[in-house]
């Protein structure tokens, strides 16, 4: 059956959408216009096997986070500044064209300074900048399911160029970046269709060992891995050259693959955090978030080398739950320091 929403044909069977309906009614009040889509509500249900119980809480858990600090139906609408982004550049191109339905999105995976930006930022800082690229892909999305009424989703080829197998990158596999996949995978269900790594070393194997256990099963589902000898074959028969980056030709003359992307540049080292015991909340060293009344804020948790601090203002009276975890962690120990101040007005005689 084909519906029509805003005047566009939205190909969804009879069953979906009913599900769909569902499911709308289930989170009206956390559910924002700008994140109200079919296709959207349709990849929460994809991702879950239709299981309300499992979809409704996660679904509703994500909304609240749109509509926190992180403000997620507009970040996408400001400029690609964070500080992290210097290291980590952007790799969205366009529509794969051989891959139906499908945007093209490189990740500079071997030349990445992941240890260096990890050892120089906050995860709250790298969170903001993964969420804003994230956000701006989820946008990209939704503008060609408008366009075409057509379920969309990523393709997301990590270029494995440059890799170097070291106590370093198994070290960030079961820490940081097992935290970051895990914030994906909870928060943007079905966004990727499948995760292409070309040009993968020798010791991809092994890699593959140690990182496949901490991945999801239906994200392990969706790897596809191209080694060193044909990728660029390869890559070719699920992309057009247009959306696949200039910086894999081989050679100026003989030009292939055409989206000019950014490379990404190495952490200076000597720009390094280097604790500083001032820096505590017992000192007063904060970052103030304010919280509108009756909202929420959220920190993301992740095992990190650079402290993460902050402070929420609550300005109604009330029951405050805190609630500090760490069960995205396996070895990493969570240290917290905390200082709640409590500032009630007198009443008025």
């Amino acid at each position: 059956m084909e519906v029509i929403q805003n005047n566009i044909s939205l190909s969804i069977n009879d069953k979906d959408l009913a599900n769909i309906k569902k499911l709308r009614e289930l989170v009206k009040e956390e559910l924002t216009p700008y994140y109200d889509t079919d296709f959207n509500l349709l990849r929460w249900l994809q991702g879950h096997h239709n299981n309300f119980d499992e979809i409704v809480p996660k679904l509703k858990s994500h909304l609240a986070m749109r509509k926190s600090n992180f403000k997620l139906d507009s970040i996408a609408d400001g400029p690609r500044n964070n500080p992290v982004h210097s290291y980590w550049e952007s790799g969205l191109t366009c529509e794969a064209e051989l891959t139906p339905n499908c945007i093209v999105n490189v990740e500079q995976t071997g030349a990445n300074d992941y240890w260096g930006i990890l050892h120089k930022f906050s995860l709250n800082e790298i969170l903001m900048a993964r969420i804003y690229d994230l956000e701006t892909m989820l946008r990209k999305i939704m503008e060609k399911e408008k366009e075409t009424g057509h379920q969309h989703s990523i393709m997301y080829i990590m270029d494995l160029s440059g890799l170097h197998f070291d106590s370093n990158l198994i070290t960030m596999l079961r820490g940081a970046l097992r935290s970051l996949s895990t914030f994906i995978t909870e928060h943007y269900v079905e966004l990727i269709r499948s995760f292409v790594l070309v040009n993968a070393p020798e010791f991809i194997s092994m890699i593959w060992s140690i990182a496949k256990p901490l991945l999801p099963e239906k994200t392990r589902q969706k790897v596809i891995i191209m080694g060193a000898s044909h990728w660029r074959k390869e890559i070719l028969e699920m992309a057009t050259p247009k959306a696949l980056p200039a910086f894999w030709n081989e050679s100026s003359e003989n030009r292939v693959f055409l989206a000019e992307l950014n490379r990404s540049k190495p952490v200076d080292r000597n720009s390094l955090y280097k604790s500083d015991p001032k820096q505590t909340v017992a000192s007063g060293y904060y970052k103030q978030l304010n919280v509108s009344p009756g909202k929420s804020s959220y920190h993301i948790p992740g095992p990190t080398y650079v402290p993460m601090s902050g402070q929420h203002k609550s300005e109604m009276t009330g029951i405050y739950r805190l609630f500090f975890s760490n069960e995205h962690s396996w070895f990493h120990v969570l240290k917290i320091r905390y200082r709640i101040q409590s500032n009630l007005n007198k009443e008025e005689e």
